[in-house]
């Protein structure tokens, strides 16, 4: 314990830098955005989400207690999250051994670097809830059945954050066969288990979608929480290069584990250890999600269990290959220089410049420019309409459109096939006062779907609004074409 103390009181500092360096990030802008919005009279699902309710809400709480929206308190909110995902690897890692708790900690640190939670990304309450549903069960695999129901509903609770948490109640699930197919359990525990583990899981939403009924919302939690995300979300490979350079280090390790793990005796301490089973099983169905898109944040749900693997390997070959009161061999210390050398390499070939965030400390003064002249064009009350650099204008500004959503992504996408008028009407009310849009070649956010009819409509509305109620503007102060009302 004394141990992984120092090594979080090391690494929540160091965090906290890099994560102040690293700015906010195309993603953290919107969570910002929606739960900033919470405490100007706005309700959920005012905007389009792409995420589930609790990420807005628990932002917007947690930011007002540590001193509000500001590079300082969203770093420290970071640092804190990651923090967590540590302590939750720590807990988990204990039921194997101390060394191998260590190991885990420092490889989930080196993850949190690696696959974007020095952004506020929702992937670290995911894995903070699915690390602790995993210890909550293994700590006693024929212990009170209550304990399955407590994992369901920490599962549950990730839902309210992400829906991708789905897969580990999957995960849970195929877990309870596998104990069922290798004569661990019969036949009914087996089914009660299961089902402790689904109602769980269920209390959360339900109560989520009592209350959202309740409010007369439901239909929109429904869309945005589950129907989108699982049916309306289209597939692409537009960051698979980028997830195998980035993460190059780690998928190499885990090739040689694998390599590792099939030869005896690892292959017969595996076979005997449930615990590695359900981790495992976890981190497969947790990787489903990287069918949909190779953002690094993606794996972070699979790699945090792929790290106990890693680090409860690690302590039988240490225990194979050093003997008591014999030093470190060469081998070791040979590993441990080459996976150093991988993280560079992966770190060079992806950006370089990333490595200055943990050694000098970023200045945004810049950014209260951008925010006081959309402000001042727009008034006091005024609308604004970005589509170019959106999210992080809408933030900087403090300012908030008349249509239901602060970017021009694929649920925007989504909704402009059912509202196709939608930014005919917004160009035609006389509360917005400034447009930016087209600045770059992508036009919207959702590359992808341009010229889709939907879309083609939408924007096209978009191009004739304009020339009927704006008059355009080049501002060279301003470094972008922007439109006023006339």
């Amino acid at each position: 314990m004394t141990r992984f103390l120092i090594f979080l009181a090391f690494f929540c500092p160091v965090f906290f830098l890099f994560a102040y360096n690293s700015g906010y990030g195309y993603d953290a802008y919107e969570y910002l955005i929606i739960a900033r919005s919470l405490d100007r009279g706005h309700e959920l699902y005012d905007f389009i989400p792409t995420k589930s309710y609790l990420l807005y809400s628990s932002t917007n709480v947690l930011l007002d207690l540590l001193g509000g929206y500001n590079h300082v308190s969203v770093s420290a909110l970071i640092t804190l999250l990651a923090g967590g995902v540590l302590v939750s690897t720590y807990c988990a890692g204990r039921l194997f051994s101390e060394r191998a708790a260590l190991i885990a900690v420092a490889l989930n640190a080196v993850c949190c670097c690696f696959m974007e939670m020095n952004f506020l990304e929702p992937e670290s309450w995911i894995a903070i809830f699915g690390l602790n549903a995993f210890t909550l069960v293994v700590a006693r695999l024929n212990g009170p059945w209550c304990r399955w129901l407590g994992a369901g509903i920490l599962l549950g609770l990730a839902m309210c954050f992400k829906s991708v948490a789905a897969f580990y109640v999957a995960g849970f699930g195929a877990f309870i066969g596998l104990l069922w197919l290798t004569g661990r359990l019969t036949f009914w525990p087996m089914v009660v288990r299961g089902m402790l583990v689904l109602l769980g899981f269920a209390i959360p939403l339900l109560l989520s979608a009592a209350y959202f009924y309740a409010t007369d919302r439901l239909d929109q939690h429904l869309e945005w929480t589950y129907i989108y995300p699982f049916g309306g979300y289209p597939s692409h490979t537009l960051f698979l290069t980028k997830f195998l350079i980035k993460l190059g280090w780690l998928l190499l390790l885990l090739l040689v584990s694998f390599v590792l793990v099939v030869q005896r005796p690892y292959r017969d301490i595996y076979l005997r250890t449930p615990a590695l089973w359900l981790a495992l099983i976890l981190a497969a169905f947790a990787s489903i999600a990287m069918l949909k898109t190779q953002a690094s944040h993606y794996f972070f749900p699979a790699a945090v269990f792929l790290s106990l693997h890693l680090g409860f390997l690690a302590d039988q070959w240490l225990k194979n290959q050093l003997p008591e009161r014999q030093g470190i061999p060469r081998r070791l210390v040979m590993g441990g220089v080459l996976a150093g050398l991988l993280m560079v390499v992966s770190l060079l070939l992806y950006r370089p410049n990333a490595a200055k965030r943990l050694v000098s400390v970023a200045n945004y003064e810049g950014e209260k420019g951008a925010g006081d002249f959309i402000r001042r064009l727009a008034g006091p009350n005024g609308k604004v309409l970005l589509i170019d650099n959106a999210m992080m204008l809408y933030y900087l500004s403090d300012r908030e459109p008349n249509v239901p959503f602060i970017h021009t992504e694929m649920q925007t996408t989504h909704y402009v096939k059912s509202h196709p008028d939608t930014y005919g009407k917004a160009l035609a009310d006389t509360n917005l006062k400034l447009v930016i849009f087209g600045n770059r070649s992508n036009i919207i956010d959702d590359s992808t779907t341009v010229k889709q009819p939907a879309n083609a409509y939408a924007l096209q509305q978009l191009r004739t609004g304009l020339k009927q109620h704006f008059v355009p503007v080049t501002d060279s102060g301003f470094g972008m074409t922007y439109w006023v009302r006339k």
